[in-house]
């Protein structure tokens, strides 16, 4: 869904981040038995980001351009995010971790444009992808 932003919005925005957390915590802890076979549990939570100026935080930013929240589920054994060694060359390792943006608002023409995203069909792939480098990994 996309609309103009306008300061009375803000409580739309907020509603659909609870909605989309819910929705892909409900969905991600149906993976949560597979992970707990190599003794790992999964951090899920938000995230917010202002793209423009770099800015993250694990707590709200301001709506403005640039504003984007996502969740986030990561991969953590004894409360600490798993890494798995690469052997691409690219990387040293990678962290077992994913985002989905849910929320964003980006300046367009002089507006501030509101993007809300309810989309979940990545979570399946996401999840198992992260589940196969896990696997392979140890």
């Amino acid at each position: 869904m996309k609309f103009v932003y306008t300061s009375d919005k803000d409580d739309e925005i907020v509603k659909h981040e609870k909605i989309m957390l819910e929705k892909c915590s409900n969905i991600l802890d149906s993976y949560r038995a597979i992970f707990k076979e190599y003794n790992c549990s999964l951090e899920v939570g938000y995230g917010w980001e202002n793209f423009l100026k770099k800015e993250h935080s694990t707590n709200r930013l301001p709506f403005k351009n640039g504003y984007e929240c996502y969740i986030y589920c990561e991969v953590q054994k004894d409360g600490t995010e798993v890494r798995i060694g690469s052997n691409d060359g690219e990387v040293d390792y990678y962290v077992l971790s994913v985002s989905w943006t849910v929320s964003s608002i980006e300046r367009r023409f002089f507006k501030l444009n509101v993007s809300l995203s309810s989309d979940t069909d990545d979570i399946e792939n996401d999840m198992n992808e992260l589940f196969q480098l896990l696997s392979n990994g140890k």
